[in-house]
């Protein structure tokens, strides 16, 4: 059995990560590097760059380097939180098919999932070099407030990477997986999860092995980007002052103002005081190049960056309300997302929860962690025979598990996966019972089975490089002591290896070229997982109950709209709905779709139009048409209807608005994504 990985496709950074051993562990690429940049550099040459390399160009290439679109995925050309990107970022949008949102990179439009896919093609091929085999299967997170449109655009990104996504899962409910391998007691969980360009906020209630999301919410718009900007701004005010011309005025050297206030914000997590000298800001006469040194103070970072964490904690204090509860009603708070590293924060969700947050996992790699957890489960549960279970009982028990090495170098180029034949997106099993199309739930346990303790020896995996920055002893993710090795099991063999081979991939997502031996590595030390770069699973698979985070809605008359599914229901869960003809003869209805939490629909992120059509003719409102909103377990919508007199299959089509599903669509991202080398 192939090994299946989890990735979190971050904002700013993205980061791999596999189940090897018992032990879920971060993927280093060739450099010992944990955290890849989500940066797509279209170099002059031909070559797209992703990763640090791509990261560099954003100084000296800025139109042409594509960063912080994931919480653009989805959005319309047409709406806000486009139009605001598209005044501080110094790449070109454009319109794309549906009025969907396209990037502009050497004359060349590109789909946003095809960038993402960029990205993930690069994150699939350091796993393939870490593991020394081909990697088929992922699972992907997400921010937990991402819609229908954001969730469906990030599977096909995944698709067009080669990737069989099994399963798109909510980011802060993967960090609870992470951390739920040491807790053997029932308690309330909150993550708080601020990246790159997100915020989110889940609850949970783990309960053995049973991890059940309670609610979620967030803010798709607003996460560690947002403090760069502000930043970028105050520094711009600073060298006008100076200079007597505004740097926000060329996009070039704003782009240098944005990086370097980036990194003097990480620094300012770590020192009170920072000095450096921007250069590159322009030229004066005679052609002299413009510099300005520059001070700032944390206390002055926090000012700029309070209100910000401010809305974060708002929501959540709405979030809690929703399920009636506090933040003294916690037993653990986990901190998740880079953005998290800032005293700032760390101090306020102190004082929010009244507690100290827990970060004995690394807040930017703990998503990957429990997202690879997710992925070993339903690689488990995928290599068994399927049995008539719920979508939930699905989830397998342990499996023999594979030797991982460390990675040898990545080659220097990676050729684009085969074009993939159009796809549909498959649905996960709803339990459903309803009399008199009430809302549905999925089936429970009533009582969680017991949970096995966590392994206290797992067998060796792949050696984490050292880390910038130690988190101290983590005790509830102690190094696994030395054991003796375990006597062969007759069947089936177990996989050993004293030198192994490595496939470097010619094709993304293809099988591999000749081999090259490496190290296997040794077991993680114990300062790998005190810094939270590993951690040992428990040898019962998790039972995850997960929540959609926005209401489903249908419009009606005078411009409202009605709940069909309603925030934080259980996923995968469905309700169905009788529509009636409202004129003579009808035969195609038409159905507006949107999620959100307002009665107004034009309040609401619009998903598109429903068509029903091939309907019998027949008097008005004699024909009744029962329809089935179904969301998955990605929280993806699917939707099926019938005839309500005669229960015949009625032709069904949702077209969503602002990501591509059509064959066509997905045939020409997959064709461009075939013109690019990975360098």
């Amino acid at each position: 059995m192939s090994v299946a990985i989890g990735i979190d496709l971050g904002t700013t950074n993205t980061v791999v990560s596999a189940v090897v051993d018992g032990v879920a562990v971060t993927l280093e690429d060739d450099q010992g590097r944990r955290l890849l940049p989500s940066v797509v550099s279209f170099h002059p040459s031909g070559t797209v760059l992703v990763g640090e390399a791509a990261r560099e160009r954003r100084l000296i290439d800025p139109e042409n380097t594509i960063f912080s679109i994931k919480p653009l995925l989805g959005r319309l050309i047409d709406s806000a939180e486009v139009r605001a990107a598209a005044t501080r970022l110094p790449f070109r949008f454009a319109a794309g098919a549906k009025n969907s949102t396209s990037v502009v990179a050497r004359d060349t439009a590109y789909a946003l999932p095809e960038i993402s896919a960029f990205i993930l093609r690069r994150a699939k091929a350091i796993a393939e070099a870490a593991l020394g085999e081909p990697v088929e299967r992922a699972v992907i997170t997400v921010p937990a407030n991402f819609n229908d449109l954001q969730r469906a655009s990030t599977k096909i990104a995944g698709k067009l990477a080669g990737l069989d996504v099994m399963r798109i899962i909510n980011e802060p409910t993967a960090a609870a997986l992470a951390y739920g391998q040491s807790i053997n007691k029932n308690e309330k969980i909150a993550v708080y999860d601020l990246g790159g360009g997100t915020f989110d906020i889940t609850l949970l209630d783990l309960t053995s092995n049973v991890f059940e999301v309670l609610a979620t919410a967030g803010d798709s718009a607003l996460g560690g980007d947002d403090i760069d900007r502000l930043l970028a701004d105050k520094l711009a005010g600073d060298v006008m002052q100076r200079l007597k011309r505004d740097p926000r005025a060329d996009s070039t050297v704003y782009g240098r103002l944005r990086f370097a206030a980036e990194e003097i914000k990480k620094e300012l997590s770590a020192h009170e005081h920072v000095t450096r000298l921007l250069t590159g800001l322009g030229h004066g006469p005679g052609g002299v190049e413009l510099d300005a040194n520059v001070s700032l103070s944390r206390l002055e970072l926090e000012r700029l960056a309070r209100p910000l964490v401010d809305r974060t904690l708002a929501v959540a204090r709405q979030s809690m309300e929703g399920v009636g509860l506090g933040p003294k009603d916690f037993e653990r708070v986990i901190l998740v997302g880079g953005s998290t590293r800032m005293p700032l924060v760390v101090r306020m969700v102190e004082d929010f929860f009244g507690q100290p947050p827990h970060v004995k996992v690394n807040p930017d790699e703990v998503v990957a962690l429990g997202a690879a957890i997710q992925a070993h489960a339903l690689n488990r549960s995928k290599s068994r025979p399927k049995k008539h279970t719920s979508g939930h009982d699905q989830l397998a028990r342990a499996a023999a598990p594979i030797e991982a090495p460390k990675a040898p170098r990545l080659p220097s180029d990676l050729a684009a996966p085969p074009a993939p034949a159009f796809f549909e997106f498959t649905k996960a099993a709803a339990v459903i019972s309803f009399s008199d199309i009430p809302d549905a739930q999925p089936s429970r346990r009533s009582t969680p089975p017991p949970r096995p303790a966590p392994p206290k020896a797992p067998p060796p995996v792949p050696r984490p490089r050292a880390a910038t920055m130690d988190y101290g002893v983590a005790r509830d993710f102690a190094a696994p002591a030395p054991a003796p090795a375990p006597a062969p099991a007759p069947a089936p063999p177990p996989v050993r290896a004293t030198s192994t081979e490595v496939s470097l991939p010619i094709d993304i997502g293809a099988m591999v070229a000749p081999f090259a031996e490496f190290d296997l590595g040794s077991a993680p030390t114990a300062a790998a997982f005190a810094r939270g770069s590993a951690i040992a699973t428990a040898q019962a698979a998790p039972l995850l109950i997960d929540v959609t985070p926005l209401s489903l809605r249908v419009e009606t008359v005078g411009g409202y709209s009605d709940v069909l599914i309603a925030a934080n229901s259980p996923v995968p869960c469905e309700k169905a709905r009788a529509f009636l003809t409202a004129s003579d003869h009808q035969t195609v209805v038409f159905i507006r779709v949107a999620q959100g939490e307002s009665p107004r629909f034009a309040e609401n992120t619009y998903l598109g139009e429903l068509e029903l059509s091939g309907l019998r003719p027949a008097a008005r409102g004699e024909l009744k048409i029962l329809v089935t909103f179904e969301l998955d377990a990605d929280g993806i919508l699917n939707v099926r209807a019938k005839d309500g007199d005669t229960n015949r299959e009625t032709v069904a089509t949702m077209r969503l608005l602002g990501t591509q599903t059509d064959a066509a669509e997905v045939n020409a991202m997959a064709a461009r994504q075939a013109n690019h080398v990975i360098g």
